[in-house]
């Protein structure tokens, strides 16, 4: 595995609601997007992955959280099942902004997951007691966590960093835009730039296992003391029936 390890893996991560396997075709093409890379021998159809993540999901028998990693030497894939422990989020997390800025697009792809990547690793040795960290672009423009995406509300308006600014499509990203779009909130996603993080009434995570996460502090900017704010509580209220009943989130399963 080692060996593996030092030639590079490509990976998603999954997790279950109701012991279901959450947006698996979703995560089944990112991951062939990512082997698209790489002259990769691999031919898993969606329907043997599917096979795999049940099987495992019915031995772990409760909520999962579920790595799918492949080497990009050997073409070998290792699923990793472990039970889904979420800490508390409700009541907002602290974040902070990273001194690494993300590598360029020409040097690595954002839509490319892999292990070892040097701007990620460096950037959460500095989380700390911090839930993540956020990384700006080599222009300055804001990006993403470490493993979450970012959301800002002002002036009701929900604002979210573009693809073009150099970030992974997350997954729960897609469904936070598309939730708000069924609300009605109105949506930008474009770029963003860090003083408007500071000057935005409302911050918010969204990532695999916790879904939306709250931002209570960053920095030194408190955003709220008691409860979030307005339009994310309603997002946080609404994420996980919405999730569940949007038929794109359970093909095959």
């Amino acid at each position: 595995m080692f060996e593996e390890v030092s030639q590079g893996l490509v990976y998603e991560t999954l997790r279950t609601y109701n012991r279901v396997p959450f947006a698996a075709y979703k995560h089944y093409n990112r991951l062939m997007r990512s082997v698209s890379f790489f002259d990769i021998p691999f031919s898993m159809t969606f329907e043997e992955f599917v096979d795999i993540l049940k099987k495992g999901t019915r031995q772990i028998d409760r909520e999962s959280r579920i790595k799918v990693l492949l080497s990009v030497k050997t073409a070998e894939l290792f699923f990793v099942f472990s039970p889904l422990n979420i800490s508390s989020v409700e009541e907002g997390v602290n974040v902070k902004i990273s001194k690494i800025r993300r590598i360029p697009d020409l040097s690595t792809p954002p839509s490319l997951k892999i292990t070892g990547r040097t701007d990620i690793l460096l950037a959460r040795r500095e989380i700390g007691e911090c839930y993540d960290v956020i990384l700006t672009g080599v222009n300055g423009q804001v990006c993403e966590g470490s493993f979450s995406n970012v959301f800002l509300v002002k002036e009701g308006r929900l604002i979210t960093p573009s693809i073009e600014s150099g970030i992974l499509d997350g997954i729960t990203r897609e469904n936070v835009i598309k939730l708000a779009n069924r609300l009605e909130i109105p949506l930008e996603e474009r770029f963003v730039w860090v003083w408007e993080l500071f000057e935005a009434d409302e911050m918010f995570l969204t990532h695999t296992s916790a879904g939306i996460v709250p931002v209570r502090r960053l920095n030194d900017h408190l955003f709220f003391e008691e409860e979030p704010g307005p339009i994310t509580s309603t997002l946080m209220e609404n994420f996980e029936p919405f999730v569940l009943n949007l038929e794109e989130n359970w093909v095959g399963t």
